[in-house]
Order: structure tokens, then C-alpha cells, then sequence
């Protein structure tokens, strides 16, 4: 099944709004530091690549790539 650019757009930026608030509630991130966090992560990389097919997968499972990716890190590091 091949999905529009829109469509995929749309499941891109609600996992991404996900990713975010789970930063936000699971490490007392600000809203910009969450956002930060996602857009220069690998992970963030690989869901905006539609050959890798991570869209497909859930909020959650994305996340603890993510987790993992970061390592225990809880603030931005300068």
C-alpha cells in the first residue's frame, strides 16, 4: 500500500507530537527542549525516511528507540 505525501506527512507529525509529550511527561522536558530532543535524534532521521517503514510503528515503540538513542540523558547537554 503506498500512502500519499499527505498521509504520511500526517503520521509522521503525530508520532513526532507523541514523542514529544512523552519526553515532557517521562523526563520533565520544556515543550522546545522535547522538540529538540526529537528532531536531532537518529530516530527522528529514520521516521521521516519512509524506505526504513518505522512510520508504520506505534508511538510507544518509537519512543523506547528513542530512550535508548538518548541513553538515560535527561536535559539538553551544550
Amino acid at each position: 500500500m503506498k500512502l500519499s505525501k499527505n498521509k504520511y506527512q500526517f503520521i509522521v507529525n503525530n508520532d513526532v507530537e507523541l514523542l514529544v509529550s512523552f519526553l515532557q511527561e517521562d523526563k520533565s522536558m520544556t515543550l522546545l527542549e522535547a522538540f529538540d530532543i526529537v528532531y536531532s535524534s537518529a530516530i527522528y532521521e529514520k521516521l521521516i525516511n519512509p524506505n526504513t517503514g518505522l512510520y508504520l510503528q506505534s508511538a510507544e515503540y518509537i519512543y523506547d528507540y528513542l530512550k535508548e538513542e538518548m541513553g538515560g540523558r535527561t536535559t539538553i547537554e551544550n
